[in-house]
């Protein structure tokens, strides 16, 4: 095996800065750039890298090839399933609140504006990504679901904050419950993402909002975000950011939770044999 394709199962966050785009680029194209931990941790290192370059105005997030992501890597999953449950729930929330949390709330905070562009697989962790983004442009050929429900999982990277904020308590309940998959045109109606084009036209139509977002007025942007959500605030009453991070850090302790329990393991089990998991027993 060369090196390439060993760095292509293994997966890197590749970063690049050109007159104020900084574009995160998932690459594991061979695996629908699912995410190892070595990679969450490497996406974390890259989101607080580029956002505190005073070069970065606009940041993009993308996926190496097809897809955009399918998610965290089952396989990976399954080689803790040899922890007892103590040891289990420790290690996975421990995952979801170093390397996934903080990378939410910094897309959050961020001065600049931040774009999803999405095609394909569009699940999971990378679903959580797309949501935490300020806009989402997506290719007809992409497919969405919040996946967490399928290897009995309640979610995680702000999906229980975002699905409601944006759909509603029974929406997002539905959405979090089937953990169905959607297209790109279902996404855009239930306001999701914000454009949806052809796979054809689809490098064309991000690279035409990143020159509009890259040639704007940067500041207004930021305090734009700042307005919209001290209107939130005011709405709830409390500060939506500490909002954002409990429900965040809520998210953690349900996964570790959830990571400790025979459901847990018998979905990932059924997952890497592809057979129907058989839960409660």
């Amino acid at each position: 095996m060369t090196a390439q394709s060993e760095a292509n199962l293994d997966g890197q966050i590749l970063t690049r800065l050109d007159n104020g785009v900084a574009t995160l680029t998932i690459s594991r194209p061979a695996r629908r750039n699912a995410y190892t931990t070595a990679m969450m941790q490497a996406l974390k290192a890259a989101v607080e890298g580029v956002l505190a370059d005073p070069a970065c105005q606009v940041l993009v997030l993308r996926g190496d090839g097809a897809s955009f992501s399918a998610g965290g890597d089952v396989r990976e999953f399954a080689q803790s399933l040899h922890l007892d449950a103590p040891a289990r729930l420790a290690s996975f929330e421990s995952l979801v609140t170093r390397w996934v949390n903080p990378v939410i709330l910094a897309l959050r905070a961020a001065h600049q504006p931040v774009i999803a562009a999405v095609r394909g697989d569009c699940v999971g962790y990378g679903f959580s990504l797309m949501l935490a983004s300020d806009l989402a442009i997506a290719a007809d050929d992409a497919v969405f679901s919040t996946a967490g429900i399928g290897l009995a999982q309640p979610g995680a990277g702000g999906q229980s904050a975002f699905l409601v904020r944006t759909l509603g308590e029974r929406r997002a309940r539905e959405l979090m419950w089937s953990g169905r998959r959607f297209d790109a045109h279902e996404a855009k109606s239930l306001g999701l993402i914000e454009c949806v084009v052809p796979v054809a036209d689809f490098d064309a139509a991000v690279e035409a909002e990143i020159a509009r977002l890259a040639r704007g007025p940067r500041h207004a942007y930021g305090e734009i975000k700042r307005l919209l959500t001290a209107s939130a605030e005011a709405a709830t009453g409390r500060p939506q950011t500490n909002k954002l991070a409990d429900q965040l850090a809520a998210e953690a302790a349900a996964f570790g939770r959830c990571a400790a329990t025979k459901d847990f393991a018998e979905a990932v089990e059924s997952f890497i044999a592809r057979r129907k998991p058989q839960f409660g027993r």
